[in-house]
């Protein structure tokens, strides 16, 4: 039996005009289309070259629009260089003995976490006498 979607209610019910799969659709191979063309819209999007004036070296473009980065300044330069520095150290340790504090204090809070989620777990396993 097939079914179909009732014109009134829009609930599915029993299809009475349908005696065989294919009817009313015949088996016909399906027709190849084209793909559309994309068209981009050129008023609104420029090149590197085009929003930059020729410089020793182009700046980069803020993604979607024509308006380039800002400057990066020293400070982040600085820190760039002393993060990406391969020295050996650890990158959560990099910002100098402030990290390592941090870092152990926050081992810390953890062993005191799992310590109380173990003390909470055998309190419910064992019960009081």
């Amino acid at each position: 039996m097939y079914h179909q979607l009732g014109r009134m209610s829009g609930r599915l019910v029993a299809a009475t005009h349908l005696q065989n799969p294919l009817f009313p659709i015949a088996p016909v191979a399906l027709q190849r289309v084209e793909p559309p063309k994309i068209v981009y819209n050129t008023n609104q999007m420029s090149t590197v070259s085009e929003a930059c004036p020729t410089t020793s070296r182009p700046k980069r473009l803020i993604p979607g629009t024509n308006i380039p980065f800002p400057p990066v300044s020293e400070e982040i330069k600085r820190k760039q260089e002393l993060f990406q520095k391969d020295n050996g150290v650890p990158v959560f340790l990099k910002g100098g003995p402030f990290d390592a504090v941090l870092y152990r204090f926050t081992m810390l809070l953890c062993i005191v976490g799992l310590m109380g989620f173990a003390h909470t777990i055998y309190g419910h396993a064992v019960p009081k006498k």
